[in-house]
């Protein structure tokens, strides 16, 4: 008998009784609509928009990035400048140095979905390219289609895009980057975006 069935059998021996296995967890029913994820969003330290007819989308965002650039560059994904556009962002260039987005004001993505009980939104590895921007840019604008809102993580895990796992990685955004290790006091942006922007698209 190897040590580690021997541990097992004293574990089984001192207990005295087989434990039943617990039930199949069954989440509650949660809503999935966009001022339930809003909510959430503002909850996490983040903005929410919305949801917005896509021949107002491009205005709300370009207020934004004006309000937020002070100057720096503005730089969309191509899904993102799809649904906005022409506006006072530029495409991104794929294959550049990660130091050449060190003066990136604001950079605008598409997420995959939202998730209303804790104002998340999946970013998928394929659209947030190159991976490093979404992290060195002072401030985060992030698109959500309505449609693409689901009740809680249960069901986000559940509509994972095909292929997520062959593209380095997924990513769910919680609201600005925050930290509470020092001291206990909450510090926003120490490690990513300073803001976060998330504009539902009625779509």
């Amino acid at each position: 008998m190897s040590a580690r069935e021997q541990i097992l059998a004293r574990v089984r021996a001192s207990v005295g009784h087989a434990a039943p296995a617990p039930a199949r967890f069954v989440p509650g029913a949660r809503r999935a609509d966009f001022a339930t994820f809003a909510e959430k969003v503002v909850a996490a330290g983040g903005e929410a928009h919305g949801p917005l007819a896509p021949d107002a989308l491009a205005a709300r965002v370009a207020d934004r990035c004006r309000t937020w650039s002070g100057g720096g560059r503005v730089l969309a994904s191509a899904a993102a400048l799809a649904k906005l556009g022409t506006g006072p962002w530029q495409p991104i260039s794929l294959g550049t140095d990660p130091h050449a987005f060190a003066d990136v004001a604001v950079a605008i993505f598409c997420g995959a979905f939202g998730v209303a009980e804790n104002g998340a939104i999946g970013l998928d590895g394929r659209e947030a390219q190159p991976r490093a921007l979404p992290i060195l840019c002072e401030r985060l604008v992030l698109l959500v289609e309505r449609s693409r809102l689901v009740p809680d993580m249960h069901a986000a895990l559940a509509v994972l895009p095909a292929g997520w796992n062959a593209h380095h990685h997924f990513t769910f955004v919680a609201g600005p980057s925050k930290t509470a290790d020092i001291e206990g006091e909450l510090v926003l942006g120490a490690h990513g975006p300073r803001e976060l922007a998330v504009f539902g698209l009625d779509a």
